[in-house]
């Protein structure tokens, strides 16, 4: 983990100094380190400034908070700020601006999407105390691509930033489907490698066993393991602290139950039949994965989402849904034609 002289450095138009100040006071009082200027002037005594500067945000600082303003966009002086601060961003490849809006200016170069506090909306309290979730954050040094081991978990609920549980699950879930990412790919090519199986009839009792089958894996997910029960026991409930074991083991299996519904879908495709309505039939009823995992994969990237912007939408008050919600359905059209397909079967 680098170690950096300060934990931020407002980014900011003089302008809006009397706006900003109250937020470093904040910080201060949390024993959050703040590169001010105005706490600097002896040490910035005789520099050059530009160098300075550009040293400061490019190497000493964690993260930057860009005071976004018409005034900031137009001072000189902070679009030399900015530039820096955005050039270091997109040299590591993750997050190190932390914007706040003063008003509705667009900030050159800042992408629309990337999450942001509004000093409108969101008190100076509100923001200093996102500042330190995110510091929390950057100690526990745990991100959706952290790898799940023993000790990666033991920093994250030692620091136990806020939605900590959150970005457990999720670290679990999407590193579970990155690794079955070929295989959901090749589900839509509707390929899979020969099994050495063969079905030499026509293929009715094989197709019914397999509804069965794929049934009761919807079943039990539904059922059993996504319950609000389940979910509470490890998430815990509101206002308590989640258990980090069954949160761990919650999010493996939905990746199991993932695999599963392919593994279902695959053997279909991997397996060879006599009859040609036998094949159309089977290969029709593979379909019927399709919305499931859609279902499941949309899931995923919403918790994926939602964990990019977790201190900004904790800071806003917004309420954090812990709970999985899955709803497997069955398209009217592919059902229809699977009972179509079934009916061409010889006796």
């Amino acid at each position: 983990m680098a170690e950096y002289e300060f934990d931020v450095a407002p980014s900011f138009a003089e302008e809006d100094r009397d706006r900003v100040l109250p937020i470093v006071e904040l910080l201060k009082q949390q024993n959050v380190k703040v590169y001010y200027d105005e706490d600097q002037v002896v040490a910035r005594w005789g520099l050059n400034l530009l160098e300075h500067i550009a040293e400061t945000l490019t190497h000493k600082v964690r993260y930057v908070l860009m005071f976004a303003s018409q005034h900031y966009v137009e001072a000189s002086w902070a679009r030399l700020e900015r530039q820096t601060a955005q050039a270091r961003a997109l040299a590591q490849q993750n997050e190190y601006v932390l914007p706040i809006k003063l008003d509705d200016t667009e900030v050159p170069g800042l992408l629309s999407t990337t999450g942001f506090l509004d000093l409108r909306v969101h008190p100076p309290e509100v923001i200093a105390n996102a500042v330190v979730e995110k510091l929390a954050q950057h100690r526990a040094e745990f991100t959706a691509s952290t790898p799940i081991t023993a000790q990666s978990v033991a920093a994250l609920v030692l620091e136990k930033p806020h939605g900590w549980e959150y970005l457990l699950y999720v670290g679990v879930v999407l590193q579970g489907l990155k690794k079955l990412e070929s295989k959901y790919r090749e589900h839509f090519l509707r390929y899979a490698p020969r099994n050495g199986n063969v079905e030499h009839g026509n293929g009715f009792e094989l197709i019914r066993d397999r509804s069965v089958l794929l049934n009761e894996i919807i079943k039990v997910a539904v059922d059993a393991v996504f319950t609000p029960e389940t979910q509470e026991a490890a998430f815990g409930a509101s206002g308590q602290p989640g258990d980090p074991d069954r949160i761990v083991h919650l999010g493996e299996l939905f990746v199991r139950t993932f695999d599963e519904i392919l593994e279902w879908a695959r053997d279909i495709h991997a397996t060879s039949y006599a009859d040609e309505h036998a094949r159309a039939a089977a290969h029709v009823q593979a379909r019927f994965a399709d919305q499931q995992l859609r279902a499941m994969h949309d899931v995923a990237q919403g918790l994926s989402a939602i964990a990019d912007t977790l201190v900004e939408r904790l800071a806003a008050g917004e309420p954090l849904d812990m709970t999985v919600s899955l709803v497997f359905e069955v398209d009217p059209a592919l059902e229809a034609e699977f009972v179509a397909a079934m009916k061409r079967l010889s006796p």
